[in-house]
C-alpha cells in the first residue's frame, strides 16, 4: 500500500513538474509575442515617420500642405488610389501649383512607391503577430494562464492604443490599429465604394 502511495505520489510530482514547465514556457513565449506586437508597432510609426521626412525633404513640401499631404500618404499606403496612386500623388502637387522638374517628379514617385510599399510590409507584419499572440491567449491553456498572469496586459502611456478594438474592457497589443483612411473605412462599414477618378472629372 505504501508503495503505491508513494508511486502515486511520485508520478503527481512528474506531472507538477512537467505542468510547471509548460506554464512557464507559456508565459514566456506570451511575453516575447506580446512584445514583438509592440515592438512592431513602434517600428511603424518610424517607418511612417521616415517615409513622411523623405517625402517632405526631397520635394520641399510648403508647411501649410503638410497635414493634408499626410494624409494623402496614410491614403495611398492603404491602396487607397490602386495602381494609380503615385499618379495621384504628383496630381495633389499639381493641383497646389507645385512646380518641379520632370525628373523630380520621377524620384518622388520612385520615394513614394518604395516608402509605401514599405509601409504595407510593415502593416501586414503587425497584423500577422498580432494573430499568432491572440492565437496563443485564445486556447484553453492559454486563457487558462493568460487569466492568471493577466495576458495580454493593458498598455499605458504613449503606446496605448487610442480604442479598445477587440472589446475586452481594456487597451492591449491586440487593439493596435493598422493605418487607414476615411475612404477605406467607410467602404467596408456600408460594403460598398466607388469607383475612383484619380485625375478629376474628364
Amino acid at each position: 500500500m505504501n508503495r503505491v502511495i508513494a508511486i502515486l505520489a511520485g508520478v503527481g510530482l512528474i506531472l507538477g513538474i512537467v505542468l510547471g514547465i509548460s506554464a512557464m514556457s507559456w508565459h514566456d513565449e506570451a511575453i516575447g509575442k506580446e512584445e514583438g506586437v509592440k515592438a512592431q508597432f513602434r517600428d511603424n510609426q518610424n517607418e511612417y515617420d521616415s517615409f513622411w521626412k523623405k517625402v517632405q525633404e526631397t520635394a520641399q513640401v510648403p508647411a501649410q500642405f503638410k497635414e493634408d499631404f499626410k494624409e494623402l500618404l496614410a491614403a495611398e499606403t492603404t491602396a487607397k488610389y490602386g495602381k494609380d496612386g503615385s499618379q495621384a500623388t504628383m496630381q495633389w502637387f499639381k493641383d497646389r501649383s507645385i512646380a518641379f522638374p520632370d525628373t523630380m517628379y520621377v524620384k518622388l514617385m520612385s520615394i513614394i512607391e518604395a516608402g509605401r510599399n514599405d509601409f504595407k510590409r510593415g502593416q501586414t507584419l503587425l497584423l500577422d503577430k498580432q494573430k499568432v499572440f491572440s492565437v496563443s491567449t485564445k486556447t484553453l491553456w492559454g486563457k487558462t494562464l493568460g487569466g492568471y498572469w493577466e495576458i495580454p496586459s493593458t498598455v499605458q502611456g504613449a503606446l496605448a492604443p487610442p480604442k479598445d478594438l477587440d472589446g475586452d474592457g481594456k487597451l492591449t497589443v491586440l487593439d493596435y490599429p493598422i493605418v487607414t483612411s476615411k475612404r477605406t473605412n467607410e467602404a467596408f462599414a456600408s460594403g460598398e465604394d466607388e469607383a475612383i477618378t484619380v485625375f478629376g472629372k474628364r
